[in-house]
C-alpha cells in the first residue's frame, strides 16, 4: 500500500475501533465519488447487504435482497478475486446480467477466513458510471483482511452473529 493507503488503512482501524464499522466504510467511501459501499454475504441463493451505506441517504441501513446471481459480487464470490467495472452498459462481461442496468459501476473484493472461503463481499458501487481507478483495491483487500480475521464481519442480515 501506499504512504496514502496505509494512513486510510490506520484511519479506518481507530474510526472502526471508535465508531463501529458502518462509520468506517463511510469514511472509505468519502474518498470515492461512489454512492454506496457495503459488506455482502450470500445465503440460500441470494445475496444482500450486511452492511450498507449510502451517501445520498445515509440513513438507510440496509439494501434490497437480490438473488446472488443477480450482483457483481458473485464474480468475486467465483473467482476470488476483485472485480470491477466502469460501466456496465458497454461492459461485454455483463451484456446479459441482472444488475447491468440497474447497477452501472462496481468495484469489489472477496472477504475471506483464514482458509480462502469467501464470506462475502466489500464493494462500492453506483447507478451512474464511476472509475474503479480512484479505489486503492490493496487498501480494500486489507479492509477486507482485517475484518474477516478479525471475526468483524456481520452475518447474513437477519442472522445471529
Amino acid at each position: 500500500m501506499s504512504p496514502t493507503a496505509n494512513q486510510l488503512f490506520a484511519d479506518f482501524v481507530v474510526t472502526f475501533k471508535s465508531q463501529g464499522l458502518r462509520d468506517a466504510l463511510a469514511m472509505l467511501l468519502m474518498k470515492t465519488d461512489y454512492r454506496f459501499i457495503g459488506i455482502w454475504r450470500f445465503k440460500d441463493g441470494k445475496a444482500s447487504a450486511a452492511v450498507h451505506y449510502d451517501r445520498q441517504d445515509p440513513g438507510a441501513l440496509t439494501a434490497t435482497e437480490v438473488p446472488d446471481t443477480a450482483t457483481y459480487c458473485c464474480f468475486v464470490r467465483e473467482s476470488g478475486a476483485p472485480f470491477k467495472t466502469p460501466n456496465a452498459l458497454v461492459d461485454e462481461r455483463l451484456n446479459s446480467h441482472p444488475a447491468r442496468e440497474a447497477v452501472l459501476s462496481y468495484c469489489g473484493v472477496p472477504v475471506m477466513d483464514s482458509y480462502g472461503n469467501i464470506l462475502g463481499t466489500l464493494c462500492h458501487y453506483d447507478v451512474v458510471p464511476r472509475n474503479p481507478e480512484q479505489i486503492d483495491l490493496r487498501l480494500m483487500l486489507s479492509v477486507a483482511s482485517y475484518l474477516a480475521l478479525g471475526g468483524h464481519v456481520p452475518p447474513y442480515p437477519g442472522e445471529a452473529a
